[in-house]
């Protein structure tokens, strides 16, 4: 899959509303539904220094936007949000690997969770992440996912 001219023309024009973030995001969540599919997606703000990240967006409603997450000091920060490497994870092992909140992502049946960080001047701005069902991304995916993910830096700054 490749991220078509027509999906990335949506993103860049949505882009131009900074002065209303929700417009990419609801952007990139249409462009991640239509192309890979997902149980729920978040947009995650990196607070460095606190060990913490916000939550920008989400498409569920257990996920608040606003909320803090402490992902920061844990080895998926080390790796995606210190790193900037992308993650994907495809069982229930991986889940409870990363995320302090592994029960409530596995009770939405979700073992696959794909994170790109949004990268810009050499650091992490944030993550976005999409979660579906076991082996519902591949790792062939985590390419085009990370050029998506770049598409809100601007709003992450």
């Amino acid at each position: 899959m490749t991220l078509l001219n027509t999906d990335l023309a949506v993103l860049l024009r949505a882009q131009t509303h900074l002065n209303q973030p929700h417009t990419l995001f609801s952007a990139v969540q249409d462009t991640c539904e239509a192309r890979f599919g997902f149980r729920f997606l978040t947009i995650l703000k990196n607070l460095p220094g606190t060990g913490n990240v916000m939550r920008m967006h989400s498409s569920e409603a257990d996920y608040p936007v606003g909320a803090l997450k402490p992902m920061g000091l844990t080895e998926w920060g080390k790796v995606v949000l210190d790193s900037g490497r992308s993650w994907l994870g495809n069982s229930r092992e991986d889940v409870f690997w990363a995320f302090p909140d592994a029960e409530l992502i596995l009770s939405k049946d979700c073992e696959a969770c794909a994170c790109a960080p949004v990268l810009w001047g050499g650091r992490c701005l944030g993550v976005l992440s999409l979660n579906a069902a076991r082996d519902s991304y591949a790792p062939e995916d985590m390419a085009e996912i990370a050029s998506i993910a770049q598409t809100l830096a601007p709003a992450l700054i």
